[in-house]
């Protein structure tokens, strides 16, 4: 039974990540936002106004926001952004052109001084730049880069709530600088607020690159802006029970939203290579940054091609996505060492949609989880992408959260993270059989991870959470 106009409710949603942004945390906001609908709650949505400049820019992605949900735009100026537009006055001395080309060389990491010959004013402009952007990111962007946009956001969002009946205000992290918005709306509104965490915030397993001090001040920042916070969410039992130990002082209540998978997105996407194709294809949809390598694998494989090469000799295995550039080195370390370079294509940055047909296409989706202390209640939003598109899985991580899904649901192959000797050997017994073609996986078991299902549970949170309110 519908609801009428004055029993319905509205969520405000302040998501750093939404479309056309092409990031996968994006995919939780705009599938809550479909499906809360249909719920009885209205939904809008506070976000970044792109610019189409941005590396993980797809205007493609536009049509993925939901009919009928107001969308609220702002900026996204970064510190350094600011900083290096105050240097190209003062340097450029109207000569903005030059000034935009230091910019650019330092932001190829050197590349421009390289073919210059290494000329020592464009060799000191760059370095000077790349110190600064150095002590932005560890000074001034705490916790994070969309520091500027969510004071900016605020003043929007105190605007959505004088025009709306804002029911409930959920801040969704990261970026973890979303929760100021949450916070500030709180204490002015009294307009409960519940934040979602897709990630933690301190103890994250890509945030250990971190100094002591910026942690624990990142720490403090958590603890004073959480306590105005009336429901925390976060992504798997074992980062509840993390966040719990970190903040066991604070009277929110705790829940656990998994992400979810949806399968009508890949219901129309048919699969057009044939399996009885002579090539074996591994394919990695994702970035590969910081805790984030995979090196495993290619080590395995590489073992495994000295060994027994004509085991490998069919194999082809794509990342599809960005990799760090110490990561890339490594990699052509490791690929020159085993002189396994033709079996490894690292095309870059895809659309969204050439990402999806790539894992419907291929025949083992390769997965590689973060590592790190707090890694056992990593569950990369990726995984439900990879259920979605029901092919079997290759999955480099550690014990926990994501291992025990994939082993319970029967979905494909689990080793640790760093572990060479386990790969090589999960390798080799994959390839000895033939390309799976179907999975036997445990329905039953999945349908907890359906988004409608979790949407669900989210909209009974919600309601609890206004109800909760009127009863004060």
């Amino acid at each position: 039974m519908s609801q009428t106009p004055a029993q319905r409710r509205t969520v405000l949603i302040v998501a750093g990540e939404f479309p056309p942004l092409k990031t996968i945390g994006r995919i939780r906001t705009v599938k809550f936002a479909e499906h809360l609908r249909s719920l009885g709650w209205d939904t809008v949505v506070l976000t970044v106004a792109a610019n189409g400049d941005e590396p993980n820019y797809d205007a493609a992605l536009e049509s993925e926001v939901p009919d009928g949900i107001e969308v609220v735009r702002v900026p996204l100026v970064t510190f350094d952004e600011r900083i290096t537009r105050f240097a190209k006055r003062l340097l450029g001395r109207g000569d903005e052109k030059a000034a935009s080309s230091r910019a650019s060389s330092a932001s190829g990491a050197g590349s421009a001084a390289a073919s210059r010959g290494g000329a020592q004013p464009a060799g000191f402009f760059e370095r000077l730049q790349l110190a600064v952007k150095r002590w932005i990111r560890l000074g001034l962007d705490i916790p994070d880069s969309y520091l500027p946009w969510a004071l900016k956001a605020v003043p929007a969002a105190r605007e959505v709530c004088a025009r709306r009946k804002i029911d409930v205000i959920f801040t969704t992290l990261p970026p973890f600088s979303a929760a100021y918005v949450g916070y500030a709306l709180r204490g002015e509104t009294g307009i409960p607020w519940v934040a979602d965490y897709r990630d933690l915030w301190y103890g994250d397993v890509l945030r250990e690159w971190l100094p002591k001090w910026r942690q624990k001040l990142e720490l403090l920042i958590e603890k004073r802006l959480l306590t105005r916070a009336d429901v925390i969410v976060t992504v798997s039992e074992q980062k509840t029970d993390y966040m719990r130990r970190m903040h066991p002082q604070l009277k929110a209540r705790w829940e656990t939203l998994t992400n979810g998978y949806d399968a009508e997105i890949y219901a129309t996407r048919g699969r057009s290579r044939p399996f009885d194709s002579q090539a074996i294809e591994f394919v990695y949809t994702g970035r590969l940054f910081k805790n984030r390598r995979g090196y495993a694998f290619a080590e395995a494989f590489g073992r495994l091609k000295q060994r027994r090469p004509e085991l490998v000799a069919p194999v082809k295995v794509r990342i599809l996505g960005g990799v760090a550039p110490e990561i890339a080195a490594r990699y052509g370390e490791i690929l020159a060492r085993y002189q396994i370079g033709e079996h490894f294509d690292f095309p870059g940055d895809v659309s969204y949609q050439q990402a999806m047909d790539a894992q419907v296409n291929c025949d083992w989706l390769l997965l590689i989880v973060d590592t790190g202390e707090t890694s056992d209640g990593v569950i990369p939003g990726k995984l439900f992408e990879y259920v979605a598109s029901q092919r079997p899985m290759f999955a480099l991580c550690n014990p926990g959260a994501t291992q025990q899904i994939i082993e319970r649901a029967r979905l494909g192959v689990v080793v640790g993270a760093e572990d060479t000797d386990a790969c090589e050997r999960a390798l080799e017994k994959a390839l000895d059989k033939p390309v799976p073609q179907r999975l036997d996986r445990d329905e039953d078991y999945l349908a907890q991870f359906d988004r409608k299902n979790i949407s669900r549970r989210l909209a009974e949170l919600l309601e609890q959470t206004a109800a909760a309110r009127q009863r004060t």
